[in-house]
């Protein structure tokens, strides 16, 4: 299998497994590479560091679990995998504008998701 296919196969493991608490220990194992030889060829062939992309799929995941649902967003934040639920806001506002509880106070479930797609 060359390595476009194994990048792929393990992005599709990936974005499957968002509920787990996937880090580069993880994610190499699965791949069946040293940490350092699969940050350079998944970077090479996606253009993202691993724990970047990683961390912006379980923001996206974090929206559709916000806007679907009641759940606390703390739920959210440690069902995603993140540390604490200031973690989480802090990543998610750094990659939406705003916080996880102003998004969801400010805008309609609907048109949060087609803000963020």
């Amino acid at each position: 299998m060359n390595t476009g296919a194994i990048i792929h196969d393990l992005l599709d493991w990936i974005d499957n497994n968002l509920d787990s608490r996937l880090d580069i220990n993880s994610v190499a194992r699965r791949a069946g590479y040293s940490k350092w030889h699969l940050q350079r060829i998944f970077k090479e062939h996606t253009g993202y560091p691993i724990a970047e992309y990683i961390r912006a799929k379980k923001l996206q995941k974090s929206i559709e679990r916000l806007t679907q649902s009641d759940e606390p967003i703390l739920n959210v934040a440690i069902a995603l995998g993140f540390d604490s639920q200031q973690s989480f806001n802090r990543s998610f506002k750094r990659q939406f504008g705003k916080a996880p509880g102003a998004l969801r106070r400010s805008a309609g479930c609907s048109e949060m998701q087609q803000m963020y797609r």
